[in-house]
């Protein structure tokens, strides 16, 4: 039997946690920061306990999706990650921690891997996302 991978990753974003929040929950704010803007995409969010999620790209030919397991408003969700095409369901929490500086922390934790090289392509990912969300632009009071 294989012990499950887990990766968590922490970062400081310049925005308050509800500001955050938001740009994490809303899905079309979403879509503007958490893949690549050559990748055209698109979200769906259900943002309740039971309630889906799905990320896709036609462009990049690829889509994520799960369901949400804790929807803790602004300090934490916890949902399932598969991507399509793959049998392997994951599980991501994102805890949105207040800082000292009025900004926020997020970390991430990504669990139940089995293969090494997965975790550390995850853990490469969530680096991009999160470095895409740090560079976000939160100052625009309609999004």
């Amino acid at each position: 039997m294989t012990t499950p991978l887990t990766l968590q990753l922490k970062r400081h974003v310049p925005a308050d946690r509800a500001r955050v929040w938001r740009a994490w929950t809303d899905p079309a704010e979403l879509a503007r920061w958490y893949w690549p803007a050559s990748f055209e995409t698109s979200c769906q969010v259900d943002l309740r306990v039971g309630g889906r999620f799905r990320i896709a790209s036609a462009a990049a030919d690829m889509a994520v999706s799960g369901e949400f397991a804790a929807v803790d408003a602004p300090d934490r969700l916890v949902h399932t990650w598969r991507w399509d095409g793959e049998d392997l369901e994951t599980l991501v929490t994102v805890e949105f921690l207040a800082a000292d500086d009025g900004g926020t922390d997020v970390v991430v934790t990504h669990e139940r891997f089995t293969d090494p090289g997965q975790c550390a392509d995850h853990a490469q990912g969530w680096n991009d996302c999160l470095a895409r969300l740090i560079a976000h632009d939160f100052s625009a009071a309609d999004r």
